[in-house]
């Protein structure tokens, strides 16, 4: 990571036109360290500091690593004895041209021997001579197809889900013109049968089917126009009322699209650390008198401890009421009106 900032940096004070002209090299310079040496996870309850790369999920992580893949993948190429014939990458794959088998393994030496902190592997044309580029499938003859993982199980939303009919129908069209778009006409056939009969085991009905994927092929050789001006709105999908709600939101030029409800793997399982309950802003907290049946229930934009310990000062100092008689503190007052001291009030 160190080398991709200091990349970076390289490439803003070659270029200055390159940043905003409210911020300097410096402050890019102290922006990207912070951020960088300043990486937290929390792991079994223990919260521990990055030292090495950068966090996962963060698109600085995803800026630096591309920046860097680039500038060691340039200085292979440049400084190869032979360098491949072709070279392309996306991300963190690369395709490249070579002549034969050890073309390529001299090639995969040279670069590796370039840098240690990044290692590159190396995957060869199959027996058949295809060779895979993300879900490209590229033949010997220089034909394409789409290239599916031996793990994929062809498994989608299935056609009988609580899933919008806008959902349904975009899995048929997404898939539709995929294959249009990557698949060369010898084998476009090929895969939209296979595209069919994928979406038939998902319970998806036949003339559905032809009716989107025939829309989808008509849309794909029409010109794109941008001239919209409809309003858009989201509303929670409900099978019984959402396509309704969407036919009489047409007649006003109104497009609704629909949110799905959260399942509930979203609901009994997060990644998320809480934090305490006391912590908690922007809450309703319940707070129960110990001597009586009586509670008190309020709310609060603060965090929950603040507004809690201002309710036991006032009532500790017997200063619940403000100088034009205004109550800061019900449970407070309640206490002192029934003589019944709290003590300390419980949080919750």
């Amino acid at each position: 990571m160190r080398l991709a900032t200091d990349s970076a940096l390289d490439k803003f004070r070659n270029n200055p036109s390159l940043l905003p002209d409210n911020i300097t090299l410096d402050a890019v310079y102290t922006l990207l360290h912070f951020s960088l040496d300043n990486a937290y996870f929390e792991y079994n309850n223990s919260y521990y500091k990055q030292t090495t790369g950068g966090p996962m999920g963060s698109p600085l992580t995803v800026a630096l690593a591309e920046i860097r893949v680039t500038d060691i993948e340039t200085l292979a190429i440049a400084s190869s004895p032979k360098p491949p014939k072709h070279y392309r990458h996306f991300v963190d794959d690369g395709f490249g041209h070579f002549t034969d088998r050890q073309h390529a393994t001299n090639f995969l030496q040279h670069i590796n021997g370039l840098t240690e902190d990044l290692q590159y592997t190396i995957e060869y044309p199959s027996s058949d001579g295809s060779i895979p580029f993300l879900d490209v499938l590229i033949h010997p003859d220089r034909t394409t197809s789409i290239y599916r993982k031996p793990t994929h199980t062809n498994l989608y939303t299935h056609y009988s889900s609580s899933s919008p009919q806008s959902t349904k129908d975009s899995l048929i069209s997404s898939l539709t013109r995929r294959a249009y778009t990557l698949c060369t006409p010898c084998h476009l056939p090929k895969e939209l049968l296979f595209v069919k009969q994928t979406l038939l085991t998902n319970g998806y009905p036949l003339n559905r089917i032809n009716l989107i994927m025939e829309r989808t092929k008509t849309s794909l050789h029409k010109s794109k126009t941008t001239t919209t001006t409809a309003s858009r709105t989201n509303l929670p999908y409900h099978a019984a009322y959402s396509q309704k709600i969407k036919t009489a939101l047409q007649r006003y030029d109104i497009t609704t699209t629909s949110s799905s409800p959260p399942t509930l793997m979203t609901v009994l399982n997060t990644n998320k650390t809480r934090g305490p309950k006391h912590n908690t802003c922007n809450t309703i907290y319940k707070i129960p008198c110990k001597d009586c049946e009586d509670f008190y229930i309020g709310q609060t934009c603060r965090p929950l401890i603040k507004r809690i310990k201002e309710h036991e000062a006032c009532d500790r100092l017997n200063n619940y009421i403000d100088s034009i008689g205004n109550i800061k503190s019900a449970p407070a007052k309640h206490s002192h009106d029934t003589t019944l001291l709290t003590g300390t009030i419980p949080p919750y």
